[in-house]
């Protein structure tokens, strides 16, 4: 399939913009004419001018700001509300592309938006995103511990400030992304008693070795991986066939948390 949404904008039942109404809005920007713009676009200057009267008659501030000329025609320009109306625009026809492709691909989660777009374009140095929700707040003195749980019933401590807290707008129930890098994660036995520190269990799905490093992925559930970088050196005496179960250790301080607000 090749699916193609075509996004309008309603103010009330009323058209406001719609896709040949950006195209024209483009083409001014370009031109700094209406006629030009209507030219470009494909639609004539009488449909132009009405587009545009109707898109200034509707917003709140004018969407295009024009003089009229003499002999060599009136200018015509993007108010600062007309950018970012197409800029607006240009970021909602990119959700509805991840929305599309998500629809496809049984493998993309389409549980929130943060996971939706975290799938597809959140690129971050961190190896690992972990997407959860928020069921425990506490006040630690100088910092907030905030508990995350998982989407495979595993939990997550994350230390953050309190402004942290406030500047994300956390409570619970909240959907967030934790984010940590390979290096913050050890790998222990699950015997192995620890005295503090976020534990996640979970299946060795692969192991990569060079001369002193090794890379692990662990299954921990729900879809989930978790990603180690380790010294050799800790791994001697631990269990390291594929389908072994480990855990995966990591201090709440290296645990950053991603939201949309």
């Amino acid at each position: 399939m090749d699916l193609k949404a075509l996004l309008t904008l309603n103010n009330a039942d009323k058209l406001f913009a719609n896709p040949k109404r950006i195209a024209l809005l483009k083409q001014i920007r370009i031109t700094g004419s209406i006629s030009q713009g209507a030219k470009q676009a494909g639609i004539s200057y009488k449909a132009a001018w009405d587009a545009v009267n109707d898109m200034n008659l509707q917003a709140p501030q004018p969407v295009i700001s024009s003089e009229k000329g003499g002999k060599g025609g009136g200018g015509a320009k993007l108010t600062e509300f007309g950018e970012r109306l197409l800029k607006l625009y240009e970021l909602m026809d990119q959700m509805q592309d991840m929305v599309l492709k998500a629809l496809l691909d049984a493998a993309v989660p389409m549980d929130n938006l943060l996971d939706l777009m975290a799938h597809f374009s959140l690129k971050t140095s961190a190896r690992n995103q972990l997407a959860g929700e928020v069921i425990a707040l506490k006040d630690d003195s100088l910092n907030d511990n905030v508990r995350v749980k998982l989407a495979g019933g595993q939990e997550i401590d994350a230390a953050i400030t309190h402004a942290s807290t406030d500047k994300l707008g956390l409570h619970i129930g909240k959907k967030v992304l934790l984010l940590f890098k390979a290096p913050a994660v050890s790998i222990h036995s699950l015997q192995q008693p620890l005295s503090s520190g976020n534990r996640l269990k979970g299946q060795l799905l692969q192991i990569k070795r060079d001369t002193q490093r090794s890379e692990i992925t662990l299954d921990i559930g729900g879809n989930d991986r978790l990603y180690a970088s380790v010294c050799n050196d800790s791994l001697e005496g631990l269990p390291l066939a594929l389908g072994d179960h480990l855990q995966a250790c990591f201090e709440p301080g290296q645990t950053l948390i991603a939201c949309v607000k």
